[in-house]
């Protein structure tokens, strides 16, 4: 019997379980989630986000806040991403045999990315439309093929593209409702080393790449409360969104050539979010923001990966994610007619805890500390700057055969330390003709 067909024909066996786990990691946690989403509320670490103001991308979490951009206006933005952490492997050893794999870890395993957005609104006297473009979730990892880790992961990338009409009507003088509706398209690749079949000959080693894409649609609600002149409560919440990932597992072998290509699809849910925010102007000068935004990560508890070949389900794997929580205060000073300043603080709170985290996915709690600035070159164009450093907390990587989810993934044991993100991010908004907002009412004595 030829031993190199023997093992062709088991491989399919061994390698669809092995990536399913290889898609769970790569769509893990609030870590693929991205928040910088606009250069003006990133200068307060998102604190007031859903309430309003001058930026137009409020509207992204609170589509009752388009109200706040009468006339015609657009936006657009771009945040450069700079994240670091390094993967310190203690021990590792390799599927089956148990071997030692050494301790050869990642310096950085995740790599830099730029993310642009776009928003465009019109305002009549109660009724506002807008339309966005982001990029809600990304993510992209990257370590050597040969480290110690290899069969928890390689190559990780997560691009998305999000894309939703908005349309909020002002009931009253302190109510704005609106809503919207949204179309999601998400590309995924994901990479690792495995063991592609046993003939008797021995193990035959190699790796497998997982690719899948497909379109979803949710939707969005939000309100606009005015307190108070100069003083406003939002709230937003935007749907889950299901996909169905659908492509091909390719199998290289250990010369990396691809000898074998199997249909297959993942189930993914993206999870709902609800953002609370207010914004209170104190005096002419300064004006306080706040936020408080809970994720339902938990949602994803399983990731389902069917063979398209059969019909049947290949795996079926408990995550084990709770939610997401992030906190944030912040300020702004008008400074003159020209310049505003703001800077804020952040906290976050990762769905990734260390008995789930992933290699794939180094996500850890964090802490936001951002500084910021619009200036007003005429009455219609406006330029927005800011910068952001994340703290990242360390973190523990504990996994093992006792899994049976890794049973072909042998054990892998580390830290994950020296996690960090710089942004910097700038925007430009443009009103071709805006009057003044009636609900930016100045302080009162």
């Amino acid at each position: 019997m030829n031993h190199g067909s023997r093992w062709r024909r088991a491989a399919p066996v061994l390698v669809l379980p092995a990536l399913a786990v290889a898609a769970a990691g790569g769509a893990q946690a609030g870590g693929f989630g991205l928040r910088e989403q606009s250069s003006y509320y990133q200068g307060t670490s998102f604190a007031g986000d859903a309430a309003g103001g001058a930026g137009l991308a409020s509207m992204f979490w609170n589509p009752a806040a388009v109200s706040f951009a009468p006339g015609l206006q657009v936006e657009g933005n771009v945040s450069y991403i700079a994240p670091h952490a390094s993967v310190d492997v203690l021990r590792a050893t390799g599927p089956i045999t148990g071997a030692n794999l050494g301790t050869y870890g990642v310096s950085d395993i995740v790599d830099n990315a730029a993310v642009p957005s776009t928003y465009i609104t019109y305002g009549w006297d109660r009724i506002a439309i807008g339309i966005s473009v982001n990029a809600p979730f990304g993510l992209v990892t990257d370590a050597p093929c040969n480290w110690s880790g290899r069969y928890y992961g390689c190559y990780s990338r997560i691009y998305d593209v999000n894309v939703q009409g908005n349309i909020a009507y002002k009931v009253n003088d302190w109510l704005t409702l609106g809503g919207g509706v949204s179309l999601n398209y998400m590309d995924a690749r994901l990479s690792q080393a495995q063991i592609n079949g046993v003939t008797t000959q021995g193990i035959a080693y190699g790796s497998g790449q997982v690719d899948g894409d497909d379109v979803g649609y949710g939707f969005s609600l939000g309100a606009l409360f005015t307190l108070a002149p100069g003083t406003t409560l939002g709230v937003g919440y935007r749907s889950a969104i299901d996909l169905n990932l659908s492509g091909q597992v390719t199998l290289f072998n250990s010369a990396a050539t691809a000898f074998q290509l199997l249909p297959a699809n993942a189930s993914l849910s993206l999870p709902d979010q609800v953002t609370a925010s207010f914004r209170s102007q104190l005096t002419p000068q300064w004006t306080a923001l706040g936020t408080v935004e809970w994720t339902n990560w938990s949602k994803l508890q399983q990731l389902v990966v069917t063979s398209t070949a059969t019909g049947s389900s290949v795996s079926v794997l408990d995550l084990g994610w709770r939610d997401g929580w992030f906190f944030s205060g912040g300020v702004e000073y008008q400074w003159d007619q020209r310049l505003a300043l703001r800077g804020g603080l952040g906290y976050e709170i990762s769905p990734v805890t260390d008995e789930v985290r992933n290699p794939r996915l180094p996500d850890s709690n964090r802490i936001w500390l951002s500084v910021g600035a619009t200036y007003n070159w005429t009455e219609q164009l406006s330029f927005d700057f800011a910068y952001t450093h994340i703290f990242g907390q360390s973190g523990n990587i504990a996994l093992s055969p006792l899994d049976p989810a890794n049973a072909l993934r042998g054990t892998l044991v580390a830290e994950v330390n020296d996690a960090y993100v710089d942004i910097v991010s700038m925007g430009v908004r443009y009103k071709f003709n805006a009057p003044e907002p009636k609900t930016a009412a100045l302080y009162v004595k």
